[in-house]
This record gives structure tokens, sequence and C-alpha cells, in this order.
């Protein structure tokens, strides 16, 4: 889950037959690119099992008329650790 504020999605409501949000697609396109309509943050896991496109699924976000938007993205995140030391807790020695 992600929420920012972004400045240029604001409105105002009394013009717009008092709507005050609005759902925007947002996803990661493929060969064509990207394919949002809406700007999002640039994420990326350092230590990826597999690609954040792979594990999460495109998905709406709630854009609020005063420029606050909701985002969640259905998923797993599968990261990798080669870390080792921690395999008789606590009777390991480092």
């Amino acid at each position: 889950r992600m929420q920012w504020f972004d400045p240029r999605l604001t409105w105002d409501p009394t013009e717009y037959g008092n709507m005050t949000k609005i759902w925007a697609w947002i996803g990661d396109g493929g060969v064509g690119g990207e394919t949002s309509e809406i700007w999002t943050p640039d994420i990326e896991l350092w230590n990826p099992g597999s690609g954040l496109s792979e594990t999460l699924t495109d998905a709406h976000a709630i854009v609020n008329h005063n420029g606050l938007v909701y985002w969640t993205r259905p998923g797993h995140l599968r990261p990798t650790c080669k870390f080792e030391g921690l395999n008789k807790f606590p009777f390991d020695q480092l």
C-alpha cells in the first residue's frame, strides 16, 4: 500500500458534480511501455527473487480531490536473502 500527494491532481468538487474521488489505472505495461494514467513513485526491491511486475498485480489507485492518492497492489514480494549465520539461533556463532 502506498499513499502520496500530487498537487497536479486537485480539483474543486463543486465544479464536477460534487465528485470527490476518481479511480485511475496504474499498470506496468509490457512491450508498449508503462500504461499508467497518473504519475507513480518508482518502486524497486533491492534484492528481488523475481520482478515486481511478476509478483504484484496492476490495479487502480484512488485519487481524492485534494490530490491524495492511495494505491494498493495485491501480491507478494519475493526477496532473496543470502545471509547465513542464524541457522541455529540463538546458539549461532558468527
